[in-house]
């Protein structure tokens, strides 16, 4: 019997056992992706704003909220993932996943809590509001909301049609298998006063009768407002010479957004083109005003105000604004989860 023989039945024998040899064919594949530089199966991908509007301005005509889904939400799938079978895998990056969500006028989308993190980052409307552990947070454009793991959320909508990102690291908790959820208890949260919400506890300025162990563990809402006033303070500085200007929502006791997401905002300026970096966290970004191309490994991805686009980890990668108005890009990264496990890896590009 020839040796490719014996090796066969052998590898049968093997898998009766549910065990498998360094040699099998499935090995060498997985050993394919062994290099010095980190391999992803996510690929860079752009939406365009106006396929996206359009479709959840259609769903809104003709979905509700019901039972089955109780938000009206359309997912970022990126191309790397819509064929697949199992829609745990269908996201935006094999960490992270980006959606839309529309809130009519006069919907409420009932509370729930999950142990995965989220955000809202609002991109079009005014007039409603999230509900996030009793706290009442109003929602307008570029306000930045957070739901961290295992918090109480629902969202209220008494004005205009309204719509926001979401942003979660549910494809990280699925390949943890720890996904977690339940509705909230009853009709609707009850509303916390003032003097019992995190904003007064999360300033620089905070009440000294309680200890540091009592204050919150995060600031439920960043507002655009000042934001935009911090960039604009610092327009005129170097910045970072591979993001431009750029800021991260920090949390207030330190470190970044979440303890699985960072969210940041930057603002490019007229004309401004960055050096080219890449990084092994990936991010999603999207333009939330002006225009602009970033180069990912050599392809261009021209951006307009409301397109998202990814860039996966370990991608060469720059930004260009192309016009005479500034510009600036929202964004989520999974580099605190790289971090925290002290794997993170940055370089510059030639010349930078």
């Amino acid at each position: 019997m020839s040796e490719q023989k014996l090796i066969q039945e052998f590898n049968e024998r093997l898998r009766e056992l549910s065990v498998e040899g360094l040699w099998s064919e499935a090995s060498d594949a997985d050993m394919a992706t062994y290099s010095k530089d980190p391999h992803t199966s996510v690929l860079p991908h752009l939406w365009k704003w106006k396929d996206l509007y359009e479709a959840i301005r259609t769903v809104g005509e003709i979905r509700g909220l019901d039972g089955m889904a109780e938000r009206r939400v359309l997912r970022l799938v990126n191309p790397a993932f819509k064929d697949s079978k199992n829609r745990r895998q269908r996201a935006t990056t094999h960490t992270m996943l980006m959606t839309v969500q529309l809130l009519k006028p006069g919907e409420i989308a009932r509370s729930h809590r999950h142990n995965f993190a989220a955000f809202r980052f609002i991109v079009k409307g005014s007039g409603a509001y999230t509900v996030v552990e009793g706290e009442k947070i109003a929602m307008e454009e570029g306000d930045l909301i957070l739901t961290p793991s295992m918090t109480w959320h629902g969202h209220h909508n008494e004005g205009e049609p309204i719509i926001w990102l979401d942003g979660l690291d549910n494809p990280l908790l699925f390949s943890l298998q720890v996904i977690t959820w339940e509705p909230f208890p009853g009709a609707i949260q009850p509303i916390k006063k003032l003097s019992e919400c995190t904003t007064p506890r999360v300033g620089m300025a905070r009440p000294v009768w309680e200890k540091p162990s009592d204050r919150p563990a995060y600031n439920l809402a960043y507002k655009w407002k000042e934001a935009y006033q911090t960039l604009k303070s610092l327009s005129d500085s170097e910045g970072s010479p591979f993001d431009g200007i750029a800021l991260e929502y920090v949390n207030p006791e330190g470190g970044h957004t979440m303890p699985t997401i960072s969210c940041g905002i930057q603002m490019l300026r007229p004309g401004e083109v960055t050096k080219t970096h890449r990084h092994n966290s990936s991010a999603i970004y999207h333009a939330f005003r002006g225009s602009g191309t970033t180069f990912i490994n050599g392809e261009e991805f021209h951006w307009n105000q409301g397109d998202c686009f990814v860039i996966p980890l370990w991608s060469w990668h720059s930004h260009q604004n192309r016009s005479k108005e500034e510009a600036m890009l929202f964004s989520m990264s999974d580099r605190p989860v790289i971090e925290a496990l002290k794997l993170y890896r940055e370089e510059p590009g030639e010349g930078a």
